[in-house]
């Protein structure tokens, strides 16, 4: 390695071996956590793997809906009246200086800083971009896709380009289904349809369909920190619910923040 740039990053991705060569073993710690109607969320720890819902004591929790957990931004959340016992698994660096301990911890150190790298790198795209976040801003060009949860793409049901088809969310794979482009009113293009909130209608669960493009405010979107937010009654793109999945339904839902509500384009 000669070029002295990439030395000083080979350095700085090695930091983390240097300051906690230590093997890593599992801990589990508890956390009563509970929404007195509106969003109240928890700071977790670092080395957050895992948030399970131990035992439900208020409300009604329902996972990516009124409750749920976010490891980039390591906040566990609960929402609507939802309270509860949560358990958090968490590793940790063990007293093991062997060998094999150490070379165990510097796996996951080595991994972690790379990963928080990218995650880095994702976070700042859409904090200090100011341009418009579609993927096309405008009415020509092939458009692109839509991700949500950085995994599956927006899609057009069984590709029928016509009023009324549902969409969902799909494999990412390229086709005309899938590439999407905003126009100059907010209103999501695909071909000559828009997305459009089914019916008009303002409740949580509302399907998300194609239709003749109108300028209607059920056709119109803005883009805030990663998610799509319906003009129409300020409620966010999401999918049937809240598992993000091959073949889920397109619909609406008051936004939470949940990862089936976070879109890359």
């Amino acid at each position: 390695m000669k070029d002295p740039a990439l030395r000083k990053h080979a350095w700085l991705l090695c930091l983390p071996l240097l300051v906690n060569p230590l093997g890593a073993q599992a801990q589990d710690q508890l956390v009563d956590l509970r929404s007195n109607g509106s969003y109240t969320s928890y700071r977790l720890a670092d080395d957050t793997t895992q948030v399970d819902l131990v035992e439900q004591t208020q409300g009604a929790c329902r996972f990516n809906r009124t409750w749920g957990y976010d490891l980039t931004n390591r906040e566990l959340w609960t929402n609507g009246g939802c309270g509860g016992r949560f358990k958090v698994s968490r590793s940790y660096a063990s007293g093991n200086s062997n060998g094999s301990g150490s070379n165990a911890g510097a796996a996951v150190a080595a991994v972690a800083a790379i990963a928080g790298i990218a995650l880095l790198a994702n976070h700042n795209r859409h904090d200090d971009d100011r341009r418009p976040e579609y993927p096309d801003p405008g009415y020509g060009g092939r458009g692109g896709e839509i991700r949500v949860d950085g995994r599956l793409c927006l899609d057009v049901r069984g590709g029928k380009f016509q009023p009324g088809t549902s969409l969902q969310v799909y494999e990412c794979n390229g086709t005309a289904s899938q590439r999407f482009a905003v126009g100059r009113g907010g209103e999501i293009r695909v071909r000559d349809l828009c997305v459009d909130v089914d019916r008009g209608d303002p409740r949580d669960g509302a399907r998300v369909v194609l239709w003749s493009c109108s300028g209607s405010r059920s056709q119109s979107w803005t883009s805030r920190g990663g998610q799509i937010v319906s003009n129409l009654n300020g409620k966010c793109l999401d999918v049937e619910d809240g598992r993000v999945r091959q073949e889920a339904a397109a619909m609406v839902w008051s936004c939470n923040r949940s990862p089936s509500q976070r879109w890359w384009w």
